[in-house]
């Protein structure tokens, strides 16, 4: 039997999670000690070392100040994916406010690896029910994929009902229109 796994990151520092939201504002994020250069750097080591290969969803706040390290991860023959910029999760941002950031940010991604950027993982995994019209959004930006869906029940995020394997969102969805395929997390 012939199993296949696949591996994604989220490039991020420890102080963009949502749970520090409230305390801490992203004007500070300047302040903090980075920890994400090093920690990735070090994932990054023992991949090789494995011989394994993963997607890594790269905020743009991230790929702007430390664009040698998303260079890295896609020399050393990773994909480089959205995270988005912020760390917003959807339902905090207008329709074109997203619009605006997964554009924004697949540029950046591109411009610094010089690859089309296919992929797609909201923060906090926030494409919910009230949230699918953004699969369409990200379709028009260019994006071939999501992994933001999670299927499970959740206070902040979560759709239960969602297939657990790879499907296209619009053969479960009415709401959303695109052939974007979505990649359960």
């Amino acid at each position: 039997m012939t199993t296949t796994n696949a591996l994604s990151i989220d490039v991020e520092d420890y102080f963009q999670v949502e749970a520090f939201s409230p305390l801490i504002s992203k004007s500070s994020w300047d302040d903090y000690p980075c920890r994400v250069v090093e920690n990735t750097k070090k994932l990054l080591d023992i991949l090789d070392q494995q011989g394994v290969f993963a997607t890594f969803f790269c905020l743009g706040w991230v790929a702007k100040r430390y664009p040698n390290l998303i260079k890295e991860i896609s020399n050393r023959g990773h994909e480089v994916a959205s995270h988005g910029f912020y760390h917003t999760p959807i339902s905090r941002q207008t329709f074109k406010e997203f619009q605006q950031d997964v554009k924004m940010t697949k540029s950046l991604l591109e411009d610094i690896t010089g690859n089309s950027v296919f992929g797609y993982r909201a923060p906090t995994y926030s494409i919910t029910p009230k949230t699918l019209w953004a699969l369409d959004v990200l379709f028009e930006q260019g994006y071939v994929y999501d992994s933001s869906i999670y299927p499970i029940k959740h206070d902040l995020y979560g759709i239960p009902s969602a297939p657990r394997f790879l499907f296209k969102p619009k053969d479960n969805f009415p709401e959303v229109k695109s052939d974007i395929l979505e990649f359960p997390i």
